[in-house]
């Protein structure tokens, strides 16, 4: 079989141009079409919500939607993306498929003979454990139950939006022909909620560090000119925090510990400021964003900005005009804007998930074990007032981040890809 076109279905795909804070999965699908745009290891045909006509959703409307409405969109997706991919010829096509619980028909699209390649950003399962049940039920407890309900045909009853997440989840672990996940993590969690799964069919692809957007001296320009917009002092310390507003990335744990330190009379004499970027983003965004500003509100000798959701050059300015990048997420699959903040030279402090474990090394940074989080703001501290270590790991997360770049994981994808 010789593979001549991937036909790429994507919920959160074709958005590159919109400023909206979809994520991880969109971050690596407009990354994967710009590299083998350069490489054309094949043709690309990107499916995206596009082909809903006028129904399609903006990029700002799909992280709106309530869970009905996402659920509405993914069933709605799913059907017109598998009708899509059913018009391509599977002797000369591959499926890459960049969503789960909005992905096509798994089982259709294995029953016509494509060979489909699954791209996990995040196990949702996992998620659904980790932060609304706070680790209560295990993942693999959460499976077991689902087939119980399953096999006594109860999950009829339940929402939508849960149906979609457990089938589809079921579904493109059994009739993928590769599955790529982000980190070893994933993957030991996936086969022990669906053993049945072959390991071998689990492949562990960490997406590596992003092409830089521009040259150094570019950055440094653009650094001083956003000091400027936001009038920092020049002898002001800056901690960056760049993600979603959401509540599994964790900004309230760094504030609740700044305002902690400020208590105590534990911040440094040098004033501190700390930019929250981001945008908030799907079902509970806008209530986390709420408690946000709530925290920061406490702080009077910390200054906190909330600048927006920032791309290209002004976030990569963002990243050389900070001291430290903080990754406080309580639950992370991998963490590309870690890898960015690194290959910018951005020493890191971040809590222990799936993704620092991927990253992280203590020549780069600091990474605080599920019991240390208590000690996240002495690790700040201590890193602020050390100038020569930080100016070491920086050197070391540049290079760290020039041997994991993203074209390596865009080729290794794109072999899957090809059988």
């Amino acid at each position: 079989m010789t593979i001549e076109r991937v036909l790429y279905c994507a919920a959160h795909g074709g958005f590159g141009g919109q400023a909206s804070p979809l994520g991880g999965g969109a971050a690596v699908s407009n990354l994967l079409l710009d590299e083998w745009a350069r490489t054309r290891p094949f043709q690309v045909e990107l499916i995206s919500p596009a082909i809903l006509g006028a129904d399609a959703p903006s990029g700002r409307q799909l992280v709106e939607f309530d869970e009905r409405q996402y659920a509405a969109f993914c069933e709605s997706f799913r059907a017109a993306s598998t009708q899509a991919v059913m018009r391509a010829d599977p002797r000369s096509s591959s499926v890459l498929v960049n969503d789960i619980s909005e992905g096509p028909d798994f089982a259709a699209l294995q029953r016509a003979g494509f060979h489909v390649v699954t791209v996990y950003h995040v196990d949702v399962v996992a998620y659904i454990s980790a932060i609304y049940l706070k680790d209560r039920i295990s993942p693999r407890g959460l499976t077991r139950f689902w087939e119980l309900m399953r096999s006594l045909r109860l999950d009829r009853v339940a929402p939508v939006i849960l149906r979609l997440i457990f089938a589809q989840q079921r579904a493109s672990l059994r009739y993928s022909a590769a599955v790529a996940v982000p980190s070893s993590g994933m993957k030991d969690i996936l086969l022990e909620c669906y053993p049945e799964t072959p390991p071998e069919r689990i492949h562990v692809l960490p997406w590596g560090a992003p092409p830089r957007f521009g040259p150094q001296e570019a950055a440094r320009e653009a650094a001083a000119g956003l000091r400027r917009e936001f009038n920092v002092p020049a002898e002001a310390q800056v901690l960056l925090c760049l993600s979603r507003i959401s509540p599994e990335k964790g900004q309230d744990t760094l504030l609740e510990a700044l305002i902690e330190a400020e208590r105590h009379g534990r911040l440094p004499q040098r004033p501190l400021w700390l930019f929250l970027c981001g945008e908030p983003a799907f079902m509970h965004g806008r209530r986390h964003m709420e408690r946000l500003q709530q925290l920061a509100a406490r702080l009077r000798q910390v200054k906190v900005v909330f600048p927006g959701y920032m791309s290209g050059l002004r976030k990569q300015a963002a990243f050389h005009m900070s001291d430290l990048y903080v990754f406080p997420s309580r639950h992370e699959s991998y963490g590309l804007t870690l890898m960015e903040a690194l290959s910018e030279g951005l020493p890191a402090v971040c809590l222990e998930h799936q993704g620092s474990r991927e990253v992280m090394t203590p020549q780069v940074g600091v990474m605080l074990r599920e019991h240390e989080r208590n000690q996240l703001w002495p690790a700040i501290s201590a890193l602020l007032a050390d100038d020569d270590r930080r100016q070491n790991m920086a050197l070391a997360a540049r290079e760290l981040a020039d041997a994991r770049p993203f074209a390596v994981s865009a080729a290794t994808l794109a072999g899957f890809l090809r059988g």
